[in-house]
């Protein structure tokens, strides 16, 4: 019965619909469907009865229907396919509910399936853990109202029942997960509303430290086989080739590569599984030179990957790298223009230039120039003007992005092609290395400079910092830097640290496990059973026949131990009912002395044993004459018996 306690719960319902689809709103959308779900409650809490409340009449609904349509057709184009039809199927649900009566069934059953979907949609837009948990609350929720719709008006909500129903479907959902095919999607997810995260497309002094003040999860990374070194985890995200004075920038003269065919040691080649954060944008991260990439992938001769759409959501693929140098490509001139300017860090390379003799030297004096009184800090002085030379020669302090720009600008300025790397070094290890979690503040900016027609790796930060290396940023910052990162209480508490921690090792894993469950896990299990099926055969099969009568019997012999169990924990009130079910039913208003009345009228030839079985159960309900037991359900067999003898 759509009564308003129920109508109430189809409101919590789209209330939480439109909380957890949020990523597809915009703001004055979200405002507009917030406004009408708040329209609902003088409906649901109006002191008149059910039938007597105001509802939405069908014009109004219309009416407000094509104004909101008409709205998002003009101003939401952008906003994709799917986002669109999620706006559209909510507004649907909204103003069914707006225009409920306690008769309206048919709109009931609609209603309903509309609520499955759109709880689908939220498990689409995002792969959480705490979504997933937050998405079977929800589904519990709806498979109550569900069926309280169609219950008896004095029904409660029943979430027990709708908990057993959903631990009934758990098998049959897992059978589909594991086998069902893993199609393409229809649609591409649309770019998010919400604003990008992590490295951008421009690289300036404070782009890095702003990112080091996150501590977002950037992503996580499982490999197979022995973990890598310190030295080895530069994650590779951007890079940065043009400088105009102030700001790096990354051109877009990139143009797709493999790098298949490129032999590497096995010591120097890993392969590794990376669980990508959504971020909006489109670059990805990588060690080394990609070997093998999945097909939904890119990767271009800088040897970066991309997606093909901003990552909105998190993402799981393998990869294979080699830890080997980069072949450059042929067009080298970008890679050595700079702007006027600077004339003392001009100086200062024409001068290292004369004393070395090849790019590497060069690199090794520029290390040692960085070694004489430069400074590592999160909050160095601002620079104007000549930013360059101003930190040269006058700050002589700052952070990882400092040291990459004035690095390239010396080498550029000395005739040695360089360009600097945006991405992320090192990472926490975590569940006893079990996986690597690699964080916004483990960004990082470093140097590749040409030597012999391949890009080298030369990191400056390491000439001031070595510890950098080895050590995690809280353990190399100032008390004042320190307290300024963990500004939060909750990060500075150990007790909260270690429950987030573990949460998020939680968090990890389910993404592992069910995330990256993709098209060729699936074949590997389905070779995996193919295989297990073809020895079963060679097995005798007298043996598997009764193999397959155990499985068969141990579920029955289970289900009818149950049965008897519940049976003697079942109330007696309610097993006296069940025994004189067929002949008459209580009605619910009635005592049990009431239907043992009229009983007795309906079947005057058992009236004797009627006023045994009532004797009976007085003794054992109010005197708790609890011996009198067996005796009841004995006089109970023989008035079933009485109840069947004629009148």
């Amino acid at each position: 019965m759509l009564n308003s306690p129920l109508q109430l719960r189809l409101w919590l319902v789209q209330l939480a619909l439109l909380m957890l689809l949020a990523d597809a709103f915009v703001l004055w959308s979200l405002g507009i469907y917030a406004m009408l779900l708040l329209a609902k409650l003088p409906q649901l809490f109006s002191p008149q009865p059910q039938s007597l409340r105001p509802v939405w009449s069908l014009t109004l609904s219309n009416v407000m229907a094509t104004l909101i349509v008409t709205a998002l057709l003009l101003f939401n184009l952008s906003g994709g396919l799917l986002h669109l039809m999620i706006h559209f199927l909510l507004l649907a649900a909204i103003l069914r509910l707006l225009g409920f009566r306690s008769n309206d069934l048919a709109d009931f059953r609609q209603l309903n399936w509309v609520h499955y979907f759109l709880i689908a949609c939220c498990f689409i837009l995002n792969q959480s853990l705490a979504m997933a948990l937050l998405n079977f609350a929800l589904l519990l929720l709806q498979l109550s109202c569900h069926y309280l719709g169609f219950a008896a008006s004095n029904s409660r909500l029943p979430l027990n029942h709708a908990l057993k129903l959903s631990l009934w479907f758990v098998p049959l959902w897992l059978g589909l997960f594991l086998v069902f095919p893993r199609l393409s999607p229809l649609w591409q997810l649309p770019i998010s509303q919400q604003a990008s995260t992590g490295l951008g497309d421009e690289l300036n002094p404070g782009s890095i430290e702003q990112l080091v003040e996150s501590d977002e999860l950037a992503f996580r990374v499982e490999f197979n086989g022995a973990r890598p070194g310190a030295a080895e985890l530069y994650w590779r995200a951007r890079i940065y080739d043009q400088f105009d004075g102030r700001s790096w920038r990354r051109s877009d003269r990139a143009e797709p590569a493999s790098f298949a065919g490129l032999r590497a040691p096995p010591a120097l080649t890993l392969s590794y599984r990376l669980v990508a954060e959504p971020h909006q944008q489109r670059h990805l991260f990588s060690l080394g030179i990609p070997l093998q990439v999945p097909g939904d992938l890119r990767l271009n001769t800088l040897g970066l990957l991309s997606t093909r759409q901003p990552l909105s959501q998190r993402t799981s693929f393998s990869l294979t790298s080699a830890l080997l140098p980069l072949p450059a490509e042929p067009a080298l001139a970008q890679y050595l223009a700079l702007p006027d300017g600077n004339p003392q860090t001009r100086a200062l390379a024409a001068k290292l230039a004369n004393e070395a003799q090849s790019p590497q030297a060069l690199v090794a004096l520029i290390g040692q120039h960085l070694q004489q009184g430069y400074r590592y800090t999160l909050t160095p002085p601002l620079l104007t003007g000549e930013q360059i030379d101003q930190f040269l020669f006058e700050s002589q302090a700052g952070f990882c992005s400092h040291y990459a720009s004035a690095s390239s600008f010396i080498l550029r300025a000395a005739g040695v092609p360089s360009r600097i790397v945006g991405g992320y070094l090192g990472g926490e290890w975590r569940d006893n290395g079990s996986y690597l979690q690699v964080r916004q503040r483990d960004a990082h900016a470093w140097v590749e400079y040409l030597q012999d027609g391949q890009w080298r790796r030369f990191d400056p930060t390491l000439m001031v910092e070595p510890d950098r290396l080895h050590s995690t940023l809280d353990q190399l910052l100032s008390a004042a830097e320190l307290l300024r990162l963990q500004g939060n209480w909750a990060q500075r508490m150990d007790w909260s640290k270690r429950l987030l921690q573990q949460l998020e090792d939680l968090d990890y894993y389910w993404s592992r496990w069910v995330l990256g469950f993709d098209t060729d896990r699936q074949q590997d299990l389905l070779t995996t059973l193919k295989q297990w099926l073809q020895q079963l055969q060679q097995l005798d099969w007298r043996f598997l026949l009764q193999l397959l009568l155990l499985t068969l019997t141990l579920p029955l012999l289970w289900l009818a131990f149950h049965r008897w169990q519940q049976k003697r924990r079942q109330p007696i009130p309610q097993w006296l009912q069940q025994q004189l079910q067929p002949f008459a039913r209580k009605a619910p208003e009635l005592t049990m002395q009431q239907f043992f009345r009229q009983l007795a009228e309906l079947f005057p030839q058992a009236k004797a044993e009627i006023s045994a079985v009532d004797d009976s159960y007085q003794r054992l309900m109010f005197a708790e004459e609890t011996t009198v037991l067996p005796q009841l359900k004995r006089q109970t067999k023989q008035l079933r018996q009485a109840l069947r003898r004629p009148t």
